[in-house]
């Protein structure tokens, strides 16, 4: 019975680490690229998340810090917070806007317009207040995808060895636990294999981050 006890509380504390380590492990976004064919990939620009901050080149102009929105087969929409008139409360909004309701964009290609914290964006305009700041064209962008030469933007760095290595030291440490308990040989080896497996993998992810590389560039 005590064993049996033993071997719970171990389950039980493997599935802790590992949430743990899941859980510190936020890195998203395109992972990093091994070589130029893969930055060619258009598909890449879907992994980044709404609102993650990039930096766009297209064939007319040179690379400008954008607000990533959505994108499709064809196109990329941003959005641009350069307009030296934007106040602080249109910037902070649009951020907003684009991170947690990327859907509002494509909403005001009709007749729709949004409205949070007295910003208003629809076909007429930025609002603030009331008082007219921007052409809608002046903050959001939508981009073909022919006319994009380079995307930069957050993209997720491999983790490193030492990561790995502590991870499998700390799934060693845990578990040689049931063999020094008097659990069936066998079992304890399989244990130990795979706690050492699962920390080596999960300390891998751990140590990953995100770093401002290429997300995409045209062929």
């Amino acid at each position: 019975m005590a064993q049996i006890s033993q071997s719970c509380a171990v389950l039980v504390f493997s599935s802790v680490l590992a949430s743990c380590l899941t859980g510190c492990a936020s890195a998203h976004g395109p992972r990093q690229a091994d070589d130029g064919a893969t930055t060619a990939m258009w598909s890449r620009v879907g992994e980044l998340r709404p609102g993650a901050h990039i930096a766009v080149a297209t064939t007319s102009a040179p690379s400008r810090p954008r607000v990533f929105v959505s994108v499709d087969a064809s196109q990329v929409t941003v959005v641009s917070l350069e307009g030296p008139s934007l106040p602080p409360a249109a910037i902070d909004a649009l951020r907003d806007m684009a991170t947690r309701h990327p859907e509002y964009f494509t909403a005001m290609q009709g007749l729709n317009s949004f409205e949070q914290g007295g910003v208003r964006l629809g076909q007429e305009g930025l609002f603030v207040d009331g008082r007219r700041i921007a052409a809608l064209d002046q903050v959001v962008e939508t981009l073909p995808r022919a006319s994009v030469r380079e995307i930069r933007g957050p993209v997720v760095a491999r983790g490193s060895v030492l990561g790995t290595i502590a991870g499998a030291w700390l799934g060693f440490s845990e578990g040689v636990v049931p063999g020094l308990g008097g659990v069936d040989p066998g079992a304890a080896w399989a244990f130990l294999a795979g706690s050492v497996t699962l920390g080596g993998w999960l300390g891998h992810h751990w140590t990953q981050h995100t770093e401002d590389d290429v997300v995409y560039r045209a062929p």
